[in-house]
C-alpha cells in the first residue's frame, strides 16, 4: 500500500513539474510585442488529487511500476 502512494506522489509530482513547463510563455511576449498575460483558471478547471491518483492508478501497474519510478526519479533529479 505505501509502495502506490509513494508511486502516486511521484505521478503527481511528475505531472504537476511537466504542466507547470507547459504552461511558461516562451520569451513572455506575443508576437504583437506586449506582454502576453495569462487567462484566469476557474477552481472547477483545476484537477483533483482524487483525479491524479485515478489517473496513474490506470498508468501504473504491478508489471511495469519499476520502470515508472526510475523513470521519475530520472525526471527528478535532473531539474
Amino acid at each position: 500500500m505505501k509502495r502506490w502512494v509513494v508511486l502516486s506522489l511521484l505521478a503527481l509530482s511528475a505531472l504537476a513539474v511537466g504542466c507547470e513547463e507547459q504552461s511558461q510563455p516562451q520569451g513572455g511576449k506575443d508576437p504583437g510585442g506586449t506582454t502576453a498575460q495569462a487567462a484566469p483558471i476557474k477552481d472547477e478547471d483545476l484537477p483533483t488529487e482524487a483525479e491524479f491518483d485515478d489517473e496513474a492508478e490506470k498508468q501504473i501497474n504491478a508489471t511495469n511500476y519499476k520502470t515508472e519510478l526510475d523513470s521519475l526519479e530520472k525526471e527528478i533529479s535532473t531539474e
